[in-house]
């Protein structure tokens, strides 16, 4: 009998910064995927005007209980 379950939630971080900023910030979403927890991303900063300079993107692993970065190969484009 086939399950018909829905891939495991994972947990990313979005590091990123403001323009007069002294330090960085960090936003967790729990999604499916990198392009589901960026849609999130992106909609946190659209609903606030937000306007943040992204440095980086992790991912938790559970296994190692470690963040891992993810490679992005366009910040800019990245979010709003």
């Amino acid at each position: 009998m086939k399950s018909n379950r829905e891939p495991n939630l994972e947990e990313f971080k979005f590091h990123y910064h403001f323009e007069n900023a002294v330090g960085f910030s960090d936003k967790y979403f729990l999604a499916h995927n990198l392009d589901e927890a960026k849609e999130m991303f992106d909609y946190a900063c659209c609903k606030r005007h937000l306007h943040p300079h992204l440095d980086g993107v992790e991912k938790w692993n559970r296994w190692k209980s470690s963040w891992e970065k993810i490679a992005i190969p366009d910040k800019k484009h990245f979010s709003n």
